[in-house]
C-alpha cells in the first residue's frame, strides 16, 4: 500500500476519473496501479458513485486546537514585553495568565504561524 492521504481523501476530480476508469475497465487492480490507489478505494468510490455521494467529503475528526486566537494574541503581546524569555518561559507565563497549560513546542508553532522565528544569539539577545 502506498501513501496515506488523510481524512479528506482524494480530490473530487481524481475520484471521478477513478470511477470513470473503473466503469470502463473491469480490471480494478490495473486501475488501482494506474492511479496509485488501493483496490479497496476503487470499490468504495464505485459504491459512493452508485449512491450519488461521490462528491461528499467528510470533515476531519481531529482534535481541536487548545490555543485559541485570544491565546495567540496574548503570546504575541508577551513576546513584546519579554524579549529575552525562552519558549518554555512563554508557555509558563501564558499558563499563569490563563490557566492553559501548553508546551514550548506549541508556543514555537504559534510564533512560526505568525512568521516569527525564535532564536537566541551568543549574547543572549533574541534574533529574528
Amino acid at each position: 500500500m502506498g501513501k496515506r492521504v488523510g481524512a479528506r481523501g482524494y480530490s473530487i476530480d481524481l475520484r471521478e476519473r477513478i470511477v470513470a476508469a473503473a466503469l470502463n475497465e473491469q480490471n480494478h487492480p490495473w486501475v488501482a496501479q494506474t492511479f496509485g490507489v488501493d483496490v479497496r478505494t476503487i470499490a468504495l468510490y464505485l459504491r459512493k458513485h452508485e449512491a450519488g455521494t461521490l462528491s461528499q467529503v467528510k470533515r476531519p475528526t481531529g482534535r481541536r486546537s487548545s490555543v485559541q486566537s485570544e491565546h495567540e494574541q496574548m503570546l504575541l503581546q508577551q513576546l513584546e514585553e519579554h524579549l529575552d524569555a525562552t519558549l518554555e518561559e512563554h508557555a509558563r507565563l501564558l499558563e499563569a495568565k490563563t490557566g492553559l497549560k501548553i508546551s514550548y513546542r506549541t508556543v514555537d508553532r504559534v510564533f512560526r504561524r505568525h512568521g516569527i522565528t525564535y532564536k537566541k544569539n551568543a549574547g543572549r539577545r533574541r534574533t529574528e
